[in-house]
């Protein structure tokens, strides 16, 4: 894998992940709508339904912003280490280029070289994976955090049915149907609750 190719996927991941900020603000003015469902009557009776944009839940809450804030954290750890790296090969070629080497010099520095790309390589792959399975890891909790919000807000709201928003695919022409923002709030206030992982320990009593 490529030096210069590797440090393109960390910009990439960077810019895909600072990205995902601006879908809150695609979704701002709705928040001053009332999301609740729409209901449609079937064979068995009236059954109301509802949206959840599991990335816009992510965008919007404390806790996807903090595993926003932990995935970008790393990947410019991964992005800086890659450029030093780089920047290490660079000065050494440099060398080997412009100074009046004897020819086992040359073959030294060379080898030295190679090495360096080499190991330079195997950590950016590494780091690379080591990244990849933390943002499934988080991404997997994030989401085993967000299924029971989202039942309790349908079981407050009387909602038997809930759709997962996804582009391309879905095409929620009612802003109203989304019920996002209560996923979001409801989400917050329980990681507000002392005890909850991010939220403050208790103040010690004077």
């Amino acid at each position: 894998m490529n030096l210069s190719r590797v440090a393109s996927i960390a910009t990439i991941a960077t810019v895909a992940i600072v990205a995902l900020a601006f879908v809150a603000m695609a979704h701002a003015s709705a928040l001053a709508q009332e999301a609740s469902g729409a209901t449609v009557q079937g064979p068995s009776g009236a059954t109301k339904i509802a949206i959840i944009d599991i990335d816009r839940i992510a965008a919007e809450s404390v806790a996807g912003r903090a595993l926003f804030d932990s995935l970008r954290g790393e990947n410019e750890k991964i992005a800086t280490e890659t450029q030093r790296l780089q920047q290490e090969i660079i000065d050494l070629q440099t060398k080997l280029n412009s100074e009046i080497l004897s020819q086992d010099a040359k073959v030294r520095l060379q080898r030295d070289i190679d090495r360096k790309r080499t190991a330079a390589q195997r950590w950016v792959e590494d780091a690379q994976a080591d990244f990849e399975a933390k943002r499934q890891d988080g991404e997997a909790k994030f989401q085993e955090k967000v299924a029971p919000v989202v039942e309790q807000v349908a079981q407050e709201h009387g909602i038997g049915l809930i759709f997962r928003a996804t582009p391309g695919l879905t095409f929620v022409l009612d802003p109203t149907l989304d019920i996002s923002p209560l996923i979001v709030k409801k989400l917050d206030e329980m990681g507000a609750e002392p005890g909850e992982e991010g939220a403050p320990p208790p103040a010690n009593p004077q």
